[in-house]
């Protein structure tokens, strides 16, 4: 059986140097960012062109630029869609690659100016025991 202390935990202020970042570890969550952001694009673009349909926007712009002098001017959702995909999977994997590319720049970066110096807080917490010895955690 064993009780805390009443004690407040003691902070203390700690300075790490930041010397490397793994690429693969970049990789994998710079690919998981942005395959959230381009799904959530997907799909608000996707809200977007039905709000714009059922409420006639898009016949409205449609009607407007043919009033510049063009014969036909329609805009075909489908095939929008289908660009929006491809290019968004073109940009995924683009900004994948560079988010790996910056990563290596830092550690090369880093080896010659001896990384980035952060201070952080430690927070010690003192538990003591029946028996009356304190223990760390």
């Amino acid at each position: 059986m064993s009780k805390t202390s009443a004690r407040a935990p003691r902070v203390r202020r700690v300075t790490r140097v930041i010397r490397e970042i793994d690429p693969w570890s970049a990789f994998k969550v710079g690919l998981a960012f942005h395959l959230v952001v381009y799904f959530t694009v997907l799909i608000a673009s996707v809200l977007l062109w039905s709000v714009a349909s059922a409420t006639g926007t898009i016949d409205n712009i449609e009607r407007f630029m043919m009033s510049f002098g063009w014969e036909t001017f329609e805009f075909n959702g489908w095939q929008l869609f289908v660009n929006e995909i491809l290019l968004g999977l073109l940009l995924v994997a683009l900004l994948t690659i560079v988010w790996v590319l910056g990563a290596t720049m830092f550690n090369l970066i880093t080896d010659l100016v001896g990384g980035i110096r952060v201070s952080v807080l430690e927070e010690e917490v003192l538990v003591s025991t029946v028996e009356g010895d304190v223990k760390r955690q």
